[in-house]
């Protein structure tokens, strides 16, 4: 009995050794393609929100923040430097460029840039009209016009903002997400013309999409949701949001709303910015009064907003 036994243990100690044998010399992946699958978790470093667009991709909640940027970069190049939840605007690619390489760096997870086809999913068909869409979204209404005077047409409405508003002053849209429609335009990291830019390299485009509108847009302006701009084009209007793939998360680099910040989290102040008293920022895209004038003939535009037509 005893020499059964033995025997019985000895083939099953080589068949465990051909296992181990074959996990080491064949490349096979037993873990799931994505392991990480919360619905929601913050970014321990940078403070950004995401939720879950997909089985496949995170979306950032909200806007990213000069406070967010501050964090990460240590400059505040706004034109309104308000700090805190105010969305980071006069931004170009090559400022967000700098920024990811730095948030990349620190958390060892690859944010980046939404795609034409992700913000258009996570857009989906707006909740509001025309009448009513001041009190979903900031855009260029009474109260902007009475301050800044950009020379198009406005909405006869009041979003209670002239310039840009903290992020998440309005509600979020069916899926959950704030200021796709309004506050600053995002950048997107391909054209609508190029599907197939896997977001990496995002010098190497002349002109990438923008999205959403903002606070500065009117009717006309909302009907052209996305376009694309020169990649080192900066205005007050411009900002952007990040998004990432779950398969490029680094799980010990974030944390959900409830846990404390990580030992990664930087040590830093925001500077303190002056009251503003309705600056004027140096460029601002797309405010011509000359509403005749055509696109480029590069420029590729889609309507989303039909109920927006004078």
């Amino acid at each position: 009995m005893r020499k059964f036994i033995l025997c019985k243990v000895a083939v099953l100690l080589k068949k465990v050794l051909i296992i181990v044998f074959i996990m080491n010399v064949l490349p096979i992946h037993i873990m799931p393609l994505y392991a990480f699958d919360k619905q929601s978790f913050i970014d321990s470093y940078s403070g950004i929100e995401f939720k879950a667009l997909n089985n496949k991709t995170y979306l950032a909640v909200y806007e990213v923040t000069q406070e967010q940027w501050y964090k990460v970069m240590n400059t505040a190049p706004f034109s309104f430097n308000k700090g805190g939840q105010y969305p980071a605007e006069t931004i170009s690619i090559g400022d967000i460029q700098k920024f990811l390489n730095t948030l990349n760096e620190k958390t060892n997870s690859k944010y980046r840039l939404p795609t034409v086809a992700e913000w258009k999913e996570a857009a989906g068909e707006p909740g509001y009209s025309r009448d009513n869409i001041c009190n979903y979204a900031n855009i260029y209404d009474i109260s902007s016009n009475s301050v800044n005077r950009f020379g198009n047409a406005y909405f006869d409405c009041d979003d209670g903002y002239p310039n840009t508003s903290p992020v998440g002053s309005f509600p979020a849209n069916a899926k959950g997400f704030h200021d796709l429609y309004g506050n600053v335009k995002e950048w997107l990291c391909n054209s609508e013309s190029d599907r197939t830019n896997t977001c990496a390299y995002l010098l190497g485009a002349a002109s990438l999409a923008v999205a959403g509108g903002g606070y500065s847009d009117g009717p006309k302006e909302m009907r052209n949701i996305v376009k694309d701009e020169r990649t080192s084009l900066r205005f007050a209007g411009l900002g952007f949001r990040l998004a990432i793939d779950k398969s490029a998360i680094n799980v010990d680099a974030v944390r959900d709303k409830t846990a404390k910040d990580n030992i990664i989290t930087p040590s830093s102040t925001i500077p303190v910015a002056p009251k503003e008293s309705n600056p004027q920022p140096a460029a601002i895209d797309n405010q011509k009064s000359n509403t005749t004038e055509k696109p480029s003939t590069q420029e590729r535009k889609f309507k989303f907003l039909p109920f927006l037509r004078d």
